[in-house]
């Protein structure tokens, strides 16, 4: 077969659009201001790289597509020089969950406002396991930076050329003294989390607190009084610990807030009152993630004008010591605006005095923050970090499961937001598109609809003992059958009525941990496989019968590594691949009939997220940190690239649309994209080529009348019926394919008088794509219903 190249053509197909307050696009870290242009700034988003608007939030513009690393921390701007900007790669509030990579490449300088982008003495791998967290530009001399980074506080008088370490620790945040630039105020986020000082330009640095059981600090100042320093602390358990204030150039600190109260139950009579940190917009219970939000900042002209925020956003008129909801994530208290949850950053605009939120769901600003008058600028940010993704062949819909923003959903052209919470898995029903799943964050529901999204149902509440499950529960909607479902927690769990009941078909649970992935064969006698963590073995259980309990054995797995997908092959039982999500030697493993083989070759060291196998073309794809690889015959055991059009961007899940010849990508920071399928393309002879093109496979659109089918619906035999010009005097092959594209049965027929008898040898019920190819093309394909 002549060898094809790379046919992909990745098209975004958003979200684009954010419906402000409770819905979403994506985590927005950091916002900074063209210092003479009020209409021109820059974001910084979690996984979606740089993006620029130079018409106050109207349209943006991607300006990072093309870089390794789309992760941002932070972003400065040469105050004398707006052409001259410092990217801080990584994702400083991302943690360090295996499902994503928040590693930094180090600090990357741009010369033409962003167009192309150069590495600095800051030049890191993800592999390092590092981040940059917070650069500082003197504007007295705009080529001596300071860095926070998790290795420690760095110098640099060159513009970035060289660097230096001068406090070692993992330091999240630097600030100036708003007129002193020989005084700087820093917070450590490790060890020792406490506030430090610098008297002579960051060179050394002292610590000036002793909080004790601090996690996170965030550090303010302003104009408006030079020697104030305020901090905002959470405690180890990541509430609010409370509010610190120097008065003197940030030698001493003074507590002047506290929450009251212990109980963390909101609900309780003594419940704890007043931490900022709380999801409760009344401001009762405890915060549980100061790790991940904290943001804090005071008024330029009013000292007293504070705002702190968690996933809610306060603000106080009187320094701190009292606090008012100024916006909420979820519509409790009457009066006061719905805006996005998880606040990460706030900044006053220098030329219009507008307060800007970077928040889980985008970007909002206001010029009254204590009124009801949060303005969101996110739409044209594609920036949603999806986790999984769905698409079903009986429509063209497509689903998402996205970290901060919910479950969404994509019909006719328009997104919709379907559930709450972090989406996480999801499957659309391959014969009803009006039935489709989605779930929440460690399998807290597991919902379903049955009317196209109109209402949902948590059929999780169905499973026995209401478990609760990894932070990415995996379920599925089985091969056989549209109805039935399997879903992984510490048990393995069927379910032969789309969710209304349920039983577990493991025995014992497993001691690694929730399940994190789940698949099964397709035939009268699947194989049911699952992933747990840290086991470095495959789980499976041979035979089962639906409605039984099952057997599991397992495979030891030879190769080190977190293992992020598995896929079994769509023909071959005893055969199944691997994908490994770290910097170790193996990216893809195959097993087959108990040997073992790495496929890695043409692949970069970076992980491997997740696996997808077309039939009908006889493509693997693989999901990387990179985009997209794809292996097929014509690649010598060797991965190829397909990510024309595609940024280098995190692929989590991949979907294919076997009606549409579409692949679908999951991305973790550029929302949804998809392709046509490789090998789908016509590939028209090359006429300056005397290479014989005889086996040059090319696709026939398929039309009612290319061939019959009789009857249909049927049992286990009926008619293929053929015009003789389709196949007279051509070897004819006769395909059978199932919803996920698996191809189930297969014949060489010769169509004598234009007509073939085929037997299914008992297939289970259901829709199946009969199609006719012969050794260069797809002739046709047609629907059957077998009962």
């Amino acid at each position: 077969m002549k060898t094809t190249a790379d046919q992909s053509d990745w098209k975004l197909r958003g979200p684009f659009l954010s419906y402000s307050g409770y819905g979403g696009i994506g985590r927005v870290n950091c916002v900074e201001f063209h210092p003479t242009d009020s209409n021109t700034y820059w974001v910084g988003a979690s996984g979606g790289g740089i993006w620029k608007t130079t018409n106050d939030g109207q349209t943006w513009t991607s300006l990072s597509d093309n870089l390794p690393r789309t992760d941002v921390s932070d972003i400065d701007v040469n105050p004398l020089n707006p052409n001259t900007i410092y990217l801080c790669t990584g994702d400083r509030d991302g943690g360090s969950a295996s499902y994503n990579n928040n590693n930094s490449i180090g600090v990357l300088k741009s010369t033409d406002g962003g167009q192309t982008w150069n590495t600095t003495g800051i030049s890191w791998t993800t592999s390092q396991g590092r981040t940059t967290n917070w650069l500082l530009i003197n504007p007295l001399d705009t080529n001596s930076l300071t860095l926070a980074t998790s290795l420690g506080i760095y110098k640099s008088f060159d513009g970035g050329v060289t660097w230096s370490n001068r406090q070692s620790g993992n330091f999240i945040q630097v600030l100036y003294h708003p007129t002193d630039t020989s005084i700087m105020y820093g917070s450590r986020n490790s060890d020792d989390r406490e506030i430090y000082r610098s008297a002579n330009g960051g060179m050394t640095w002292s610590v000036v607190t002793n909080l004790n059981n601090a996690r996170r600090i965030a550090l303010a100042v302003t104009p408006a009084n030079v020697a104030l320093v305020r901090a905002m602390v959470c405690n180890s358990g990541n509430g609010l610990m409370g509010i610190y204030e120097s008065v003197d150039t940030g030698k001493t600190f003074t507590q002047v807030y506290a929450p009251t109260g212990t109980n963390c139950n909101a609900g309780a009579s003594n419940a704890k009152i007043g931490d900022l940190i709380a999801s409760s917009p009344e401001g009762k219970g405890c915060g549980v993630q100061g790790w991940y939000d904290l943001a804090f900042a005071i008024h330029p002209q009013n000292p007293n004008i504070v705002f702190a925020g968690g996933v809610n956003t306060w603000g106080s008129n009187n320094g701190g010591r009292n606090w008012t909801l100024v916006n909420q994530w979820t519509s409790v208290v009457s009066g006061v605006q719905t805006v996005h949850a998880d606040k990460h950053y706030y900044a006053y605009h220098p030329l219009t005095g507008e307060l800007f939120e970077c928040n889980d769901g985008g970007i909002y600003k206001t010029r009254t923050p204590f009124s009801p008058l949060w303005m969101d600028i996110s739409n044209g940010l594609s920036i949603t970090q999806f986790y999984r993704n769905a698409v079903t062949n009986a429509a063209t819909y497509a689903l998402g499961g996205s970290q901060d923003n919910g479950s969404k959903g994509l019909q006719g052209g328009t997104w919709y937001d379907l559930t709450g919470g972090d989406g996480m898995d999801c499957q659309a029903d391959p014969l009803d598109s009006n039935v489709f799943y989605t779930s929440t964050q460690n399998g807290g529901s597991i919902s379903r609809t049955t009317n196209g999204g109109n209402s949902f149902t948590n059929v999780q509440n169905n499973i026995p003992g209401d478990p609760s499950g990894g932070w990415i529960t995996p379920f599925i909607i089985t091969p056989d059958s549209n109805r039935h479902l399997v879903a992984g927690f510490k048990h393995i769990y069927f379910s032969p009525d789309r969710g209304n009941t349920w039983m577990s078909i493991q025995g014992t649970a497993i001691t690694g941990g929730n399940c994190t992935r789940v698949a099964m064969t397709g035939g009268n006698t699947p194989t049911i496989y699952a992933i747990f963590p840290d086991t470095q073995v495959v789980f499976y259980a041979d035979n089962y019968v639906r409605g039984n309990n099952a057997t599991f054995d397992t495979i030891k797995v030879p190769y080190s590594g977190t293992i992020s997908d598995i896929k079994p092959h769509a023909t071959d039982s005893g055969r199944f691949y691997l994908t490994f999500s770290g910097y170790g030697s193996t990216k893809v493993a195959q097993y087959n009939k108990g040997v073992w083989s790495q496929l890695n070759t043409g692949l970069p060291n970076v992980p491997v997220r997740c696996i997808e196998y077309d039939t009908a073309y006889q493509v693997m794809y693989v999901g990387t940190d990179l985009g997209v690889f794809y292996m097929d015959s014509t690649t010598a055991g060797a991965w190829a690239s397909f990510r024309k059009n595609m940024p280098f961007i995190e692929v989590l899940d991949l979907a294919v649309n076997n009606t549409t010849k579409e692949v679908w990508a999951a991305t973790y920071g550029r929302g949804m994209w998809s392709s046509v399928l490789q090998g789908s393309v016509v590939i028209p002879p090359d006429t300056t080529d005397t290479t014989d093109t005889t086996n040059i496979v090319v696709v026939i659109p398929y039309a009612d009348d290319v061939f019959k089918i009789a009857p249909n619906p049927a049992k286990d035999n009926f008619k293929v019926i053929a015009g003789p010009s389709m196949v007279a005097g051509k070897a004819i092959t006769v395909n059978i394919i199932d919803y996920t594209g698996k191809i189930v049965w297969r014949r060489e027929s010769t169509f004598d008088g234009g007509k073939t008898d085929i037997t299914t040898n008992n297939l289970v019920p259901g829709v199946y794509i009969v199609e006719l190819r012969d050794e260069r093309a797809v002739l046709g394909r047609k629907r059957i219903v077998l009962q």
